[in-house]
């Protein structure tokens, strides 16, 4: 007679994950990866699939809808698409914004959505925030609420403006960066730069500083006009925007007018939708980035 399964809580799932990120340090490439964690004094095993996107030959049950998060995670993880792998997250009212007139955008979404960035911030091998989001905003960019490893923190500043005063760079794993432009001179080992084009970075720049770096997983986690700007270059791999049940009447845009395509030019190889308290993840697997 089989032994009954184990029941796994949320956080149980989150041991899993970072366990599963530890994995893809040593290994890559693989078919399958083999997923042991030790959680109530009981091993916890599965087996990642990388064909089937899925975890099988499962020692544990919990809820469907917790699972088919897992398995998300797991998915960007074990990723099997060119480096870096860059996964953009917005969250938007139902009409369309992600602060208000005065610029108010902190709690938009609910708890659940916030454990899920703080989930995404420790399977990536960096952040990516632009110079707005961290003169409102002021974040810190860790993943203190899932009790991950923080990333590297990396801030788009192109006109050097930013100083250390910000937590985003005074944190003592000193994880924070920033990218300037190249026509300012520097020999601060925590400042890159880039070449400006019409203005701004260009994806394909960043793509290859980020390669450079050795970076496998990259989260842009804002604000709009980042994500905008990136997002009409095409290197998102994913793009994942959280949808809160509220009305705003106004603010700013989710998405610059800019960004707009066509129809024929969106291009995605599937959608799914994950519930997260009373908000919504559309996640967007996108196949439109030029490999």
């Amino acid at each position: 007679m089989k032994p009954p399964k184990i029941i796994i809580t949320k956080k149980d799932a989150w041991k899993i994950v970072l366990k599963a990120k530890e994995i893809s340090k040593l290994k890559s490439n693989q078919k399958t990866y083999q997923i042991r964690v030790n959680i109530r004094n009981k091993c916890i095993s599965s087996t990642y699939s990388c064909d089937s996107k899925k975890l099988i030959n499962m020692n544990f049950e919990c809820e469907n809808k917790l699972l088919s998060k897992i398995n998300m995670y797991l998915n960007i993880i074990f990723h099997q698409k060119i480096n870096p792998y860059f996964i953009g997250h917005l969250a938007q009212s139902i009409d369309g914004f992600i602060a208000t007139k005065k610029g108010e955008s902190k709690f938009i979404s609910t708890k659940e959505n916030l454990e899920h960035v703080h989930l995404l911030r420790c399977i990536s091998d960096v952040i990516i925030v632009g110079y707005q989001t961290v003169v409102k905003d002021n974040p810190q960019l860790t993943a203190r609420i899932v009790n991950g490893e923080n990333p590297m923190r990396l801030v788009i500043d192109k006109d050097n403006k930013l100083n250390n005063k910000f937590r985003v760079f005074n944190n003592i794993d000193n994880l924070g960066f920033k990218i300037i432009s190249s026509k300012y001179k520097t020999k601060n080992h925590n400042i890159f730069t880039l070449p400006l084009t019409k203005g701004r970075f260009s994806g394909k720049d960043l793509a290859l500083l980020l390669k450079k770096l050795n970076k496998r997983i990259v989260f842009i986690e804002g604000g709009g006009s980042l994500i905008s700007s990136f997002f009409k270059d095409n290197i998102f791999n994913r793009l994942q925007i959280c949808i809160c049940p509220i009305l705003m009447g106004g603010g700013k845009n989710s998405f610059l007018k800019t960004t707009s395509k066509s129809i024929d030019e969106i291009n995605y190889e599937r959608i799914k939708y994950y519930q997260m308290g009373n908000d919504v993840l559309c996640d967007i697997e996108l196949s439109s980035r030029c490999e």
